[in-house]
């Protein structure tokens, strides 16, 4: 009787170890594709936030620059707190990037596992998806990075001599087209954001599905 119990034992313990693995892949893919959903709305918001304060910047500036010519404006003022609005909202997209890259790994193991119980196809799409997006979102801060350096010649020819409107006007003229390009980079990034969260959302479906 013994015996029969260590067998039985024995047994359960090797149809744990095979169902196990499946269980916790099923279980890391619906965690990791919510996550990812979630993480890409958090960078969607902040790539809106980051465009909505670039494209106030202009008018933000003929205002204050309007109530006194001389006021330091990158270090005070509502130019300054647009600034500092900007800022977070950038570290927020770098925050959740961060978050994808991490996701993006984990999936990717999973998918070079090659079992036949994970759907395949639609891990493939997110991940290709995923690499995309991250593409756009270098892009995109090499644009903002761009946009940093220009700002700085503005302030710089504002600095240099307040009262020269005409100089400080054609200054701003050149830092919106950088404006103009960034938001530009902006939509594309969105949009494929849009993909990814399309390719996500069919993974959490088809993992649903898994035995």
């Amino acid at each position: 009787m013994k015996k029969r119990w260590i067998l039985a034992i024995g047994l359960l313990a090797l149809l744990a170890g095979c169902t196990g693995p499946a269980f916790d892949q099923k279980a890391q893919l619906k965690q990791d594709s919510r996550t990812v959903t979630t993480s890409v709305a958090k960078q969607t918001q902040a790539i809106t936030r980051v465009n909505d304060a670039v494209g106030d910047f202009p008018a933000t500036f003929q205002s204050a620059y309007a109530a006194d010519p001389n006021a330091d404006f990158q270090n005070a003022g509502p130019i300054n707190k647009l600034l500092a609005k900007r800022k977070a909202a950038y570290q927020a997209l770098e925050s959740a990037q961060t978050q994808i890259d991490t996701l993006t790994t984990r999936l990717t193991k999973l998918h070079n596992q090659n079992s036949p119980t994970l759907p395949q196809d639609e891990l493939r799409d997110l991940l290709t998806d995923l690499r995309l997006a991250k593409l756009d979102h270098r892009t995109f801060d090499s644009y903002y990075k761009e946009l940093q350096t220009a700002e700085k010649d503005f302030f710089d020819t504002v600095a240099a001599d307040p009262t020269d409107k005409a100089a400080i006007d054609t200054a701003l003229s050149q830092l919106n087209q950088y404006d103009s390009a960034l938001g530009q980079q902006a939509d594309i990034a969105t949009a494929n954001l849009q993909s990814v969260t399309t390719a996500a959302k069919a993974l959490q479906a088809a993992t649903k599905k898994m035995q």
